[in-house]
């Protein structure tokens, strides 16, 4: 255990009662402690949703057998691993016709055009289909951004009403490189952009303590790919975790340091 108080070895638990453990048949190197892990229906581990339940937090290699995955089930203070803020920007349809009146309008994502059409769609094609209202205009938006090959791979987009929310799959800095740039083609205004500086996705941040969604009391989003604890900016689930703390210094088995912060799950997830 750390000797700074602001440090937390992943893995342990502060926890004074007697939570139960779950080994599993799974690569403890690829379920690293502190992640958030859900069982799938071949009875090993993963970080994805899908129709899979989450069964606890990983203890990660050094309290786990050779490539066997040991799982705290509940527990009070138990540190989970945390996403760095991502850079993200929003998207809002304002006029849907407006993006297919003369000349297609387009946004443009990290060099790759998504193109308005007023037709249907193809999944994984660079465009989306402007028709009907604003809400399912986003919609069609958002899932084409998610099935492209290139930039479902680079950024994820959830939608609300008409607003389709953009933001970086990777925490940190590194998306406020990520640009965003919408093309009015014939000078009526279909969709608006909101916290996109300089034609980029914003607000990314590297340092831990610029990591505001950690609220005391508040129930933590666990992202439903990578398992650890994030924003509530795209594809997250709310847990019935509960932050029992603020962002702490984690540190792996192998020295290296994550953020991450203390939850009470006295029911599980």
């Amino acid at each position: 255990m750390p000797h700074d108080a602001t440090k937390m070895l992943l893995g342990a638990t502060q926890s004074s009662d007697k939570p139960g453990t779950t080994v599993y048949a799974s690569d403890p190197a690829t379920f690293l402690a502190g992640l958030a892990v859900r069982l799938g229906s071949d009875g090993l581990l993963t970080t994805t949703k899908g129709s899979n339940k989450w069964v606890g937090v990983s203890l990660g290699k050094s309290l786990s057998d050779h490539k066997k995955a040991s799982v705290l089930r509940s527990g009070s203070r138990v540190p989970v691993l945390l996403t760095l803020k991502q850079a993200h920007a929003t998207v809002t349809i304002s006029s849907y016709a407006n993006l297919v009146s003369g000349t297609d309008d387009a946004l443009t994502i990290n060099g790759t055009a998504f193109t308005a059409q007023a037709g249907a769609a193809t999944p994984g094609d660079a465009t989306f289909q402007a028709a009907t209202s604003n809400a399912a205009t986003a919609t069609s938006l958002a899932a084409q951004i998610n099935a492209h090959v290139t930039i479902g791979a680079l950024v994820r987009a959830t939608v609300s009403s008409a607003d389709v929310k953009i933001s970086a799959i990777a925490g940190g800095t590194g998306g406020n490189a990520i640009t965003i740039v919408y093309t009015d083609n014939d000078t009526n205004v279909g969709l608006t952009l909101a916290n996109a500086t300089g034609g980029h996705l914003n607000s990314g941040s590297a340092t831990f303590s610029d990591i505001d969604y950690v609220t005391l009391g508040t129930n933590a989003y666990i992202d439903d790919v990578s398992g650890k604890a994030a924003q509530n900016l795209y594809a997250t689930t709310v847990s019935d975790a509960v932050y029992v703390s603020g962002v702490l210094t984690g540190v792996n088995e192998d020295g290296t340091e994550v953020p991450c912060a203390l939850v009470d799950m006295v029911g599980g997830l």
